[in-house]
C-alpha cells in the first residue's frame, strides 16, 4: 500500500508539472466540450497515458474511459490506486478527484484533448471558431491558430495517439491496446 501511495506522490507532482508548463498553452487553446453522442459510437476502453516532460523520465497512469450517448466517464488510477473520476453529460461535470490531484490539471483540458483525438473530425472542427481551425488527415490532425499549430495529433501505429504541445514541451501518449480510434473508421463521419 505506501508503494502505491509513493508512486502516487511521485506522478502527480510530475502531472502538475506537466499541466503548468501547460497551462499558459492550454490557456490559448478553446477548450473542446462536445456532446458525448457527438462520439457516433459507444465506447469502453482501458488506456495508458504516458507524460513525457523534457529533462524528466517519462510517467505512466492509467484511464478506464467510457463514451455512450449520455456520457463521457474517465477513471484514473496510479499503481491500481484510484486518483481520480469525471463524468461530462454534455452540460455539466461531476469530478471526484483525489487530494493528491494538481489543481493546475483540470477535466476540461483533458476532455479537450481526448476529443480533439478521438472525437470525428468534422465535430471537432464545427466546434472551434475563428481565429482557430482543425486540420485532419489520416495520420493525425492539428488545431491552429491563425494557421500556426498549436496542438499536434498523431495516430502512432495502430494502437496509440500522441498529444504534442509544441509550444507547451509535453507529449500525452495514449495507448489503448484495442486500437488508437474508438470508433471504427466506417462508422467515423470525417
Amino acid at each position: 500500500m505506501a508503494g502505491r501511495w509513493a508512486a502516487t506522490a511521485l506522478l502527480l507532482p510530475l502531472l502538475a508539472g506537466c499541466a503548468s508548463l501547460g497551462a499558459p498553452q492550454a490557456a490559448r487553446t478553446p477548450p473542446l466540450a462536445l456532446a458525448p453522442a457527438a462520439l457516433r459510437c459507444e465506447a469502453a476502453v482501458q488506456q495508458r497515458i504516458t507524460v513525457e516532460l523534457p529533462g524528466r523520465p517519462a510517467q505512466q497512469l492509467e484511464a478506464l474511459l467510457e463514451v455512450d450517448a449520455e456520457a463521457v466517464r474517465l477513471a484514473f488510477f496510479v499503481v491500481g490506486q484510484g486518483v481520480g473520476s469525471m463524468v461530462w453529460d454534455g452540460w455539466q461535470w461531476h469530478k471526484e478527484l483525489s487530494r493528491h490531484w494538481p489543481a493546475q490539471l483540470t477535466p476540461e483540458q483533458i476532455l479537450s484533448d481526448l476529443q480533439l483525438a478521438f472525437w470525428p473530425a468534422r465535430a471537432v472542427q464545427r466546434a472551434v471558431q475563428p481565429p482557430w481551425s482543425v486540420e485532419a488527415s489520416a495520420t493525425g490532425r492539428r488545431l491552429l491558430r491563425d494557421g500556426r499549430e498549436q496542438v499536434r495529433v498523431q495516430f502512432v501505429g495502430s494502437t496509440a495517439v500522441e498529444i504534442i504541445y509544441p509550444e507547451g514541451a509535453f507529449t500525452l501518449r495514449v495507448e489503448s491496446p484495442g486500437g488508437s480510434r474508438l470508433c471504427a473508421p466506417a462508422q467515423e463521419p470525417s
